[in-house]
């Protein structure tokens, strides 16, 4: 039969091995890293890459809250299609929010096909920005919301589609082609049918009204 005091000292040691246990798997997810909120420091567009600094604190295993560190040469998300050359760019700028996602392995290989010798997973050298995170709301997501629409705003630019229309406002410069099928309205004028009041020869015709 085992003396209270041995009992005891066995519990103990259990509860300390468990406490040890539960502090390295502590330590071992605290360097996971997935994804965080952050800004934008700086933006090098002929690179494609951003320093950008995530926001939040890190809490050490032993309790300590740090800053996170400023994290270079961090490739950037567009809508875009390199092989055809076509998307949708847009200025970044310092201070702007992003998404920060940390790949599962490093990008040495993606970025230039270099095998690392030392690969680490889910290490904050290996980020990738998604900038357009919208913080305290934006007058065109209302917009777009309440309109059932696709708003693209620059400025005092806008196109709004909704419901089979395209509103724009502001200049258009035109450089190409353009084929329409269906009514052309500009000014309240419709093109497609609009007609000029007569003029005698050698002189300009009126200008263009609905018919």
């Amino acid at each position: 039969m085992s003396k209270p005091g041995a009992r005891k000292e066995a519990i103990k040691i259990y509860q300390d091995f468990a406490q040890e246990v539960e502090n390295a798997a502590k330590a071992v997810m605290n360097d996971i890293h997935t994804a965080l909120p952050g800004k934008i420091v700086s933006f090098d567009p002929a690179k494609g890459v951003a320093s950008v600094q995530p926001k939040g604190r890190y809490i050490t295993v032993d309790g300590a809250s740090l800053e996170y560190p400023v994290i270079s040469d961090v490739p950037v998300v567009f809508p875009y299609c390199q092989y055809f050359n076509m998307g949708m760019a847009f200025p970044v700028r310092p201070n702007d929010n992003c998404l920060i996602i940390i790949s599962e392995v490093e990008l040495d290989e993606w970025r230039s096909g270099a095998k690392s010798e030392a690969p680490l997973r889910y290490d904050l050298t290996s980020a990738i920005a998604i900038p357009g995170i919208v913080l305290g709301g934006a007058s065109a997501v209302q917009e777009a919301v309440e309109k059932e629409a696709v708003i693209i705003i620059s400025g005092k630019s806008k196109i709004v589609v909704a419901n089979g229309k395209i509103d724009i406002t502001g200049e258009i410069n035109f450089h190409g082609d353009i084929f329409i099928d269906g009514m052309l309205n500009i000014g309240g004028i419709n093109l497609n049918h609009h007609k000029h009041t007569s003029a005698l020869p050698g002189q300009k015709t009126g200008g263009p009204e609905n018919g």
